[in-house]
């Protein structure tokens, strides 16, 4: 026998069977609540107290951090409904559960919008010509508008037509829109395709980009670079055998023309390709991987949690199945998966994050004014 209660009438049947189900789901977005604060709000203040992840690109990825913070803050209106016995025994007043179901549809639909503009925007970077208009504040201030404005117009579509309502639904235990199955195709119509096939041109460009820079690096002479009292190439022979820990430097004094090999232990997770190259054009390049191997990390978690949800609520006619808040849950939690791969892998981000989470504000790279005036303050 279930313990979940129906309603009086059997109008309405919770697809739980029992409470401990609806335990386990409160549960998991609590945890995403803790994680995505954390990770979201770290996110934001690496931006405020330091100068080093202030980028074109970066915008956009304080954007989504915004986006992702709102919708992790609305999580414990969820708990509460899902702990709920009935709607007669709602924890939460009406109006703020209906202000969940607002939420969520417009910032989730913002995030994604977002992680397509990221991917865009990394493709125009590694182009040699890029419109300029993109890149001033006047674009870029458009550019975040118009993510949040195409959610918007979704999520007002409940409030101003008849295709449903944002309440709590009786069925799911859930703050979120009773609509039609209209509404349903609409909002995955706007929030996936688009973004998805932008997303994955966007990385292709970059993976076709990068891939024919490295065959450049790799086909290319060695080239003398400055050298405070001479000159330093790489040897004569680049297609010679090397070991990819090792890498072989030719100098010349400027005093002596005498020839000193020496050998740089590099890391052992250096490929050839890389090593191969000067130091300065080695970082740049390792830089340049880090960064789109990142963003690539952020698309594949998103394939993995946004697909299910949105493609399922596409087929349904009724979205009154068990499936659909664990779904749900899956594309919440996107919202807090994307600081924790910036803190891991992402180089403007996770030395400054690292210094926050450590509570070594004083390291700091690049420390904004705020900060140094923070410091300054503090220090008297």
């Amino acid at each position: 026998m279930s313990n979940v209660p129906s309603l009086e009438g059997g109008s309405a049947v919770s697809v739980f069977d029992s409470f401990a189900e609806k335990q386990l789901l409160a549960a998991l977005f609590g945890l995403m609540f803790f994680i995505g604060v954390l990770g979201n709000s770290s996110v934001l203040l690496a931006v405020v107290l330091s100068r080093k992840p202030r980028s074109a690109t970066n915008v956009f990825v304080v954007n989504l951090a915004v986006a992702d913070l709102i919708t992790c803050l609305s999580l414990p209106i969820m708990v509460l409904a899902l702990l709920s016995d009935s709607r007669e025994k709602l924890l939460v007043p009406d109006n703020l559960c209906a202000l969940q179901g607002f939420v969520l549809i417009v910032c989730i639909g913002c995030s994604l919008n977002n992680i397509a503009t990221i991917a865009f925007y990394r493709a125009l970077i590694t182009r040699r010509r890029r419109p300029i208009w993109l890149f001033n504040r006047r674009g870029l201030a458009t550019i975040v508008a118009t993510t949040w404005l195409i959610p918007l117009v979704v999520g007002l579509l409940p409030i101003i037509s008849e295709f449903g309502s944002y309440e709590y639904d009786d069925k799911l235990s859930t703050c979120s829109y009773k609509g039609s199955a209209t509404f349903s195709r609409i909002m995955s119509a706007a929030y996936y395709p688009v973004q998805l096939i932008v997303t994955f041109t966007s990385y292709a460009l970059v993976f076709y980009t990068v891939r024919q820079h490295v065959r450049r690096v790799n086909d290319a002479p060695g080239q003398p670079i400055a050298l405070v009292g001479g000159a330093m190439r790489l040897p004569l022979r680049p297609f010679a055998p090397m070991r990819p820990h090792q890498l072989a430097i030719q100098v010349t004094t400027s005093s002596s023309q005498e020839q000193v090999l020496a050998t740089n232990q590099l890391q052992s997770n250096h490929p050839p390709s890389i090593a191969r190259q000067p130091a300065p054009a080695r970082r740049q390049l390792r830089r340049k991987i880090d960064v789109n191997l990142t963003l690539f990390l952020v698309v594949i978690f998103y394939i993995i949690c946004v697909s299910p949800f949105l493609v399922l609520v596409l087929l349904l006619e009724d979205n009154s199945q068990k499936i659909v808040p664990f779904l749900g849950a899956l594309i919440v939690s996107n919202s807090c998966i994307n600081p924790v791969i910036y803190t891991a892998r992402h180089p403007d981000f996770k030395a400054v994050i690292r210094c926050i989470l450590l509570c070594k504000l004083s390291k700091i790279p690049m420390q904004s004014a705020f900060l140094r005036g923070l410091l300054s303050f503090r220090g008297r």
